[in-house]
């Protein structure tokens, strides 16, 4: 696991070599019980690395598409899986494994709804993508929506992957008001320095886009 700036932020990447980028998974120390964030497959450093911080309580997914290794997660953990109630139908046979389906802040468990703000984008690959941003951390995290294709720059999901590109856009502008310090996307290199500028420069570009 990678340490991070951030307290009790750790992160771990599989490169993906036919988009030429890291898929990342996040795991968050916190007195509440740990938690996992659309985790990639992990090593026997990464088991041994989680276990000796305590375990894992929840796997929280983000998309169906960010299922990724929650499985794998829930069997060596113990952990609960925690999934956007609107991907109940994409997630197939694999929503048999969820133990709790959120719509809501309120509806996560252990304490989350006093250190997590939800938020959704709207016309992705999914109905509804969900966005965390942690209070202490000042962080801002996306699953899918919001990537970096060359490390230092942020963009969108292509726009053919978009079931509704303006509504993609007007749901991330949405967000501009969030006071944060770091990025942390699960696809390409997160920003946990110069967040804020790069962000704001993201945004005003897509502001540009979205008159155009």
């Amino acid at each position: 696991m990678k340490t991070t700036r951030l307290p009790g932020l750790f992160t771990w990447s599989v490169f993906q070599d036919d988009r030429g980028i890291d898929f990342n998974g996040f795991f968050l120390v916190r007195e509440g019980g740990n938690l996992l964030v659309d985790p990639m497959p992990g090593s026997d450093h990464h088991r041994k690395f989680v276990a000796e911080q305590g375990g894992a309580a929840n796997v929280l997914v983000t998309n169906a598409d960010h299922w990724r290794a929650a499985s794998n997660w829930q069997a060596a953990t113990g952990a609960k899986i925690l999934a956007p109630a609107t991907e109940r139908d994409r997630l197939g046979e694999r929503a048999a494994q969820v133990d709790h389906w959120y719509t809501r802040r309120d509806d996560l468990p252990d304490g989350l709804p006093d250190e997590v703000d939800l938020a959704w984008i709207h016309g992705g690959k999914s109905p509804q993508e969900a966005v965390l941003y942690f209070k202490d951390l000042r962080a801002l995290l996306f699953g899918d929506v919001v990537r970096s294709h060359a490390s230092g720059t942020l963009c969108l999901l292509p726009e053919a992957k978009l079931t509704d590109p303006a509504r993609v856009r007007a749901d991330v502008l949405a967000l501009r008001d969030v006071h944060l310090e770091a990025l942390l996307l699960g696809d390409g290199d997160s920003l946990f320095v110069g967040a804020r500028g790069v962000w704001l420069e993201f945004l005003r570009e897509l502001g540009r886009t979205a008159k155009a």
